[in-house]
This record gives C-alpha cells, sequence and structure tokens, in this order.
C-alpha cells in the first residue's frame, strides 16, 4: 500500500481520511486544500505527529481543516515533517474533531458562509452586558463592510474560531446581518497609488491577509499620518514594519516583512 490517494473532500471529509490512513498504518503527508486554505497533515506508521494550518501547528491545524466541507485532497507517500506537534492518538483526535464538526453544523445553521457580512443591532448601545475579550475584539471590527473572514484574518482567528465568536454574538442580539444596500458596499474597491512601492506592498500583503489588505494599508497609513506617495526611504520601512505586526501569525507576518525588505534593498522603483 504505497500508492498515493487523492480524491474530494465533498465525498470524503478530513476525519474519514484520516481513519483510513491510521487503519492502514500509512506513512507520508497528507494535504487538504480549500479554495486558498491549506493544511498538511503527517503520519507516521499510522499515527499523527505533525500538522499545520494555515498559523495553526498541532492539533488545532487538525481540528481546523476537519471542519472543511469542499476541496481536495492528497496523500504524498513517505514525506516526514521537520517538527513534532501531535502527542495525542488518532482516537483522541478523532473524538475532539467529531465535537467540533456538531458544533460547526449548529453554527452554520444560522451563518452559512464565513462570507457572510454584519452590522451592530440599532439597540446595542442602549443595553448592558458583559461579553468575553474576544467577542470584544470581533465587535470593534464589525462595520457592515467587513466579512467574517475579513475580521477573523485581521485579529488571527481561524474559520472555526471566529464562525464561533460570531454565532455567540448574534445569539446575544448585539450584531445582525447587513442590510443588502451596506453589504453591496463591501464590492467597492479601494483605489491606492499606482506606484512600484504601493503595488508591491498591496500584493505582499494581499498573500498574507487576503482581499482585506488595501483597507489595511489605507488605515494604517491613516493612522501613521503618512503619505503613501512619500519616498522617504525611512517612512516606508516604517510602514512595511507596522503593516507586518498586523499579520496574524509569526509566518506570515515575517514572509510578508521579508519580501518588502528584499523589495526596498534592490530598490526597484529606481528613484
Amino acid at each position: 500500500m504505497n500508492q498515493e490517494i487523492l480524491g474530494e473532500l465533498e465525498n470524503t471529509r478530513c476525519p474519514e481520511i484520516i481513519k483510513i490512513l491510521s487503519i492502514g498504518k500509512r506513512t507520508g503527508r497528507l494535504c487538504l486544500t480549500n479554495g486558498a486554505e491549506t493544511a498538511n497533515i503527517y503520519f507516521q506508521e499510522g499515527q499523527i505527529n505533525h500538522a499545520q494550518c494555515g498559523a495553526f501547528h498541532g492539533e488545532k491545524a487538525i481540528h481546523e481543516s476537519a471542519i472543511w466541507g469542499s476541496g481536495e485532497y492528497r496523500f504524498y507517500v513517505d514525506d516526514t515533517p521537520d517538527m513534532l506537534t501531535v502527542n495525542h492518538s488518532v482516537d483522541e483526535i478523532l473524538a475532539e474533531s467529531a465535537k467540533q464538526i456538531r458544533q460547526m453544523e449548529r453554527i452554520t445553521s444560522l451563518i452559512p458562509s464565513n462570507s457572510m457580512v454584519y452590522e451592530l443591532e440599532p439597540e446595542f448601545k442602549d443595553r448592558e452586558i458583559t461579553i468575553k475579550s474576544i467577542q470584544w475584539k470581533v465587535l470593534v471590527h464589525i462595520d457592515g463592510k467587513r466579512s467574517i473572514a475579513d475580521i477573523g484574518q485581521i485579529i488571527g482567528l481561524g474559520v472555526s474560531d471566529a464562525m464561533k465568536v460570531f454565532y455567540t454574538i448574534i445569539r446575544l442580539g448585539l450584531i445582525k446581518e447587513a442590510s443588502e444596500t451596506r453589504a453591496e458596499k463591501t464590492d467597492v474597491s479601494i483605489e491606492l497609488p499606482d506606484t512600484p512601492f504601493v503595488s508591491s506592498i498591496k500584493d505582499a500583503l494581499t498573500r498574507a491577509m487576503g482581499p482585506i489588505a488595501p483597507f489595511i494599508i489605507i488605515e494604517t497609513a491613516h493612522d501613521m499620518d503618512l503619505d503613501l506617495l512619500n519616498d522617504n526611504m525611512d517612512s516606508r520601512a516604517s510602514l512595511i514594519e507596522t503593516l507586518s505586526s498586523r499579520i496574524p501569525g509569526e509566518s506570515l507576518s515575517l514572509n510578508f516583512l521579508d519580501t518588502m525588505t528584499d523589495w526596498l534593498n534592490t530598490g526597484m522603483d529606481n528613484q
């Protein structure tokens, strides 16, 4: 049984694949993709010893990918990890993943997709209510424009965790689905200066944070009182460093910082 296996997650979900690989005592890497998201789960003779999904490692990465209902998977024989992040047995991991899936099924009955856009309930300010810090972090970013996925990226939450927080604050009556007029505003593009530097920083930040990147650039430049047309190297370096600090996930942040530092060092705009 050394052949690779592949298929669609619509037909076989991640927990089922894990069980098959465990029973077969397989060694290698299970790669799952769901749109722009990718997860890798490593096996050693049927036991999981490492997993990574976005900024998450270990069992959290497995639970994050276990809820995916679409996408593709492929098993690469004998691929080995460069670190070990999973200590629990496959049975324990699958039991917890089953709980996560049941919970997500309840959530998706209320929130069909992480592309949903919400706005504050008008009566919210007139109510006295106690909420957790993570719920407050989400609330301050809800503006009728950003989607659940956008806000999750900004504050460093995975898909499942972001959906859980939104589910709770919807049930508390603090937010409601954005009206069609408001939601349409999410399609309005942000116009950034057309310069080599701004284009490069937009491309690099989009790879790290997705379509919210132009908003983050404008917002950060405004907070720093910085003109994006300013060609001062110190100002540009300061902007890059500040933007990197807003990227959730150390790896993504470092990649962005390295990419833009290299760009500055090569002087690609020849100024």
